[in-house]
């Protein structure tokens, strides 16, 4: 591979990370519209979950996630942090890729540190026409949960969330 290629690599591998990092930033200090940005028009957000008392949806398009992310809690009514782990990103075309990493959630309970979820992201992202790479697909296959917590996914207070 020549240095142009292997330089082009390189940079939609970072683009793609940084979507990742965008992410995580906005879905826990409440940029409802960054959250929202950080995928397709037709973007599909699909949480999985092996447990009955874990959450199961399948959020599509832009008026969905907007909703969803709307009653999301966030700092500073519950301090939260959406954690990436071991990104792997496959580059699989000009302008499209795919990346697995694992997820770990950690929250504030009680005044304590409290590991609230873990399990992996399996992502399909393509490249915009502004360069910027966004989520076709999310997937979060949630494995582990604590069925003891305040809910975070439609949690928030006047947002539509218990």
């Amino acid at each position: 591979m020549d240095l142009e290629a292997r330089l082009e690599l390189l940079e939609a591998e970072r683009g793609v990370v940084r979507t990742l990092h965008r992410y995580a930033h906005a879905i826990d200090y409440g940029d409802e519209q960054g959250w929202v940005d950080c995928f397709t028009e037709d973007g599909v957000f699909d949480i999985r979950s092996r447990h009955p008392h874990q959450p199961k949806r399948v959020v599509s398009g832009r008026a969905e996630l907007t909703a969803f992310i709307a009653g999301h809690t966030r700092a500073p009514d519950l301090w939260h942090k959406h954690l990436l782990v071991e990104p792997v990103v496959e580059v699989t075309g000009v302008d499209t890729a795919t990346c697995r990493s694992y997820l770990v959630v950690v929250m504030e309970h009680a005044d304590e540190l409290t590991l609230r979820v873990f399990g992996r992201y399996c992502d399909r992202l393509v490249r915009g026409d502004d360069g910027r790479w966004r989520f076709r697909e999310r997937i979060a296959e949630i494995e582990s949960m604590r069925a003891d917590l305040p809910p975070f996914i439609e949690g928030r207070a006047g947002a539509g969330g218990a």
